[in-house]
Formats: structure tokens, C-alpha cells, sequence
């Protein structure tokens, strides 16, 4: 077989004896590689050849073959079209021939009765794969591996993965989840017991409670013992709150719960599909805790001159509306700062927003121009209050 391939490469000998080698090249050879994904180390997939029940071994389970069990040759190794008295034993109940290998130009035999390679179903990258192989003194797992090549196949018995217990509130969550915003980068990390060391076919479950949020596990294989199993959440959580994920996985249940900040969120779009965070207050706001969507003198704000890292007139200073704070400014700068003292491609040393922050480009106000609906909030008249 090639990796990847549900279909035989070629035949081995086609009996009733040894002397029939059908050891020539392959009519129509298949020079193309099987895409990833074609077999798959967390599920069989349809493209698997071994029968119901049955699967292509993992690295992993190789790896494991080979560490964990006394290694006995049998027979005479010598490379021989017809030699098929040549094996190796794995402790005393598994044994794995000789067979050779077909070579990846045109499918001609090689190496039979010196060498084994054996395919396993995974991936080492998009062009090559792992494969078990062995000779007269070596047995390993050799990658990277073409797909390309034909080799044996050994099927292991496909034993469900399990867990024996997973503990949904010893979670550790990365990353923020923010009403109205797009996740991104936010994981939750879910620790479990008693695995099997089996492959599971991985899972995506919908969020209840605060609802537009997907968790979800790609395929992969349980440790043997205690791990970790490390959920993707990606979508836009509707609200604040607690966003709950029912898993059921390896044969036990929970639910993990991930909160939601119920702080206020304040972006626009800076083109037509990107969303930029702002901060929700002007600087030198009054008071951080105010409404951002309410007008008010609280989230007024300063003033500043372009390229100064100092605030160059306070705003309204409270403790109401009617301090207006609009008289003159002594020693008020009449210098012009010099060119660089902000910048667009990076946040200067003189750029007076916090941490996490910078002062918009000329482009990203252009954009929520151009890209956002504009409403009018109260009635526009000039006045200090």
C-alpha cells in the first residue's frame, strides 16, 4: 500500500508457492500523494483498508511495539525475491516478515527478505509519513517517510479511546472572552484521568447560557494516565456571563463553564471586515466607570497637541457638569513637535495611551468613516457645558 490509499499499491506473491515473486514493476504506478488527512492518527478514516474492527497502526502504537516488547529475529536475512522465511517477533505472540518494500518511481520489489517497513497512519508532514522499519539488527520508526513508497500493512485491533474521570472545573481558560467580540487565541485546558492512551475522534460542542460560542477538540489520542485536552472556543459570545460547553468524551461527562466579561466593549470597524478595539473613554476621562454610550462630562476627556506625551488642557474636572473648565491654558505650547514624535508603524515613546494602546492612524479613522453606520447621539450646540 501507499499511504493514504484504501486501495493495494500491489500484490504480494500470488502463491500457491515461493517461487511465484511477482516481484516486476507496477503497471500505472500512482506518482501522486495522498492528501493529509487521509488517514488519521485520532480516527480511521474511510480511506483506512484494514476490515471493520481494524485499523493502520499510530506512530505512537509502533513506538510502543518496539520499546516495550523483547525483539527476536527469525530466519536468514538476504535480500531475495523469494526469501520468506525472514521475520521479526515482537515478545512471543506478534511477528511481522520480511516482506520488502515497492519502490515509489514504478512499483518494483525491493529488499524482501532483508528489510520490513511497515506504514503507520501518521503524518510527518504534507508530502511524508511515519513508518515502522526493520532489518537484520534495526527496528525503528523512520521518518520523513514518501507516501509514495508501498509498503506492508499489520492492522491493530481499533480499541475505543477512554478516560476514566475529567475534572471541568479544574479548567484553565487562555485568553478573553469579550460580549459582541470575536474570539481569538481563547482555549480551555480540561484535565482528565485514567486515559487509555487510544485514539478519540475529538469534538465540537455549542455554548448554552451565553450562546455563540463553539469549544471544540481536534482529533488525537488519550495519554496513558493524566492529560489534558485542550478546547479551541471560537465565535462571538452574544452577552456577558457563563458560556457552558456539555462534553462528553471518552466515555465521561461534564461541564465546563467559561465566563464571559460583562465589561462594556467599544470597536468599529477599520475596513470592511476587520474590528478594532477602542478604549471606551476618551483620555483623561473623569471617571472610567461612566457609560461609554451616554454623553456625559464624565467621559469627556482632555486635549492633547499632536506628538506630546502630556496632556495639554484638562477637560471638564468635575464634580458636575457646570465646572466647564474653558478658560485659557497658562504656558500653553506654541512649539510644533517635531516629525516622529508619533508614528504610524509603531507607538512612540511620546504616544500618551496606556498599555495595549496607541494613537488611530489617519487609515484606521478613514476606515471607521467609511465602513460603519454613523447615528447622532443628543443635539449639537456649542456650548462650554
Amino acid at each position: 500500500w501507499q499511504w493514504g490509499r484504501s486501495a493495494e499499491a500491489a500484490a504480494g506473491p500470488t502463491g500457491p508457492d515461493a517461487g511465484q515473486a511477482n516481484n516486476g514493476t507496477v503497471s500505472a504506478w500512482n506518482t501522486t500523494n495522498a492528501p493529509d488527512g487521509s488517514w488519521a492518527d485520532g480516527s480511521k478514516t474511510v480511506n483506512d483498508p484494514c476490515p471493520l474492527g481494524f485499523r493502520v497502526p499510530t506512530k505512537a502504537q509502533w513506538d510502543g511495539v518496539v520499546t516495550h516488547n523483547t525483539v527476536t529475529r527469525v530466519g536468514t536475512f538476504s535480500n531475495s525475491s523469494t526469501n520468506y522465511g525472514v521475520g521479526i517477533k515482537f515478545g512471543d505472540q506478534l511477528m511481522l516478515p520480511a516482506a520488502g518494500y515497492r519502490d515509489r518511481p514504478n512499483g518494483a520489489l525491493l529488499s524482501r527478505g532483508s528489510e520490513g517497513t511497515y506504514w503507520s497512519s501518521s503524518e510527518y508532514d504534507n508530502l511524508n509519513a511515519w513508518s515502522l522499519y526493520f532489518g537484520s539488527s534495526l527496528a525503528y520508526m523512520y521518518g520523513p517517510d514518501d507516501r509514495l513508497w508501498g509498503y506492508s500493512i499489520r492492522c491493530v485491533e481499533e480499541i475505543p479511546g477512554s478516560i476514566g474521570a475529567i475534572n471541568c472545573s479544574g479548567n484553565t481558560v487562555n485568553g478573553t472572552l469579550t460580549p459582541g467580540q470575536a474570539a481569538s487565541g481563547v482555549s480551555a485546558s480540561v484535565p482528565y484521568t485514567g486515559g487509555n492512551g487510544e485514539p478519540h475522534s475529538g469534538q465540537t460542542v455549542s455554548s448554552t447560557g451565553v450562546t455563540g460560542l463553539t469549544a471544540t477538540l481536534s482529533a488525537g489520542s488519550f495519554a496513558s494516565g493524566a492529560g489534558n485536552l485542550s478546547y479551541a472556543i471560537t465565535g462571538t459570545p452574544a452577552s456577558g456571563g457563563t458560556a457552558s460547553f456539555a462534553l462528553n468524551i471518552g466515555g465521561q461527562t461534564c461541564t465546563l463553564d467559561v465566563t464571559v466579561t460583562s465589561a462594556p466593549v467599544c470597536r468599529a470597524k477599520v475596513t470592511s471586515t476587520e474590528y478594532r478595539n477602542f478604549r471606551c473613554h476618551n483620555l483623561g476621562a473623569a471617571n472610567d466607570s461612566a457609560d461609554p454610550f451616554t454623553p456625559s462630562w464624565e467621559i469627556n476627556g482632555g486635549y492633547w497637541q499632536w506628538g506630546r506625551k502630556d496632556e495639554a488642557a484638562a477637560g471638564p474636572i468635575g464634580p458636575d457638569a457646570g465646572q466647564a473648565n474653558n478658560g485659557t491654558v497658562s504656558a500653553w505650547n506654541t512649539a510644533v513637535a517635531a516629525d516622529g514624535s508619533w508614528d504610524d508603524a509603531t507607538k512612540t515613546a511620546n504616544d500618551p495611551c496606556p498599555d495595549g494602546y496607541r494613537v488611530p492612524t489617519k487609515a484606521q479613522w478613514e476606515g471607521v468613516i467609511t465602513n460603519n453606520t454613523k447615528t447622532n447621539v443628543g443635539s449639537f450646540t456649542s456650548s462650554a457645558t
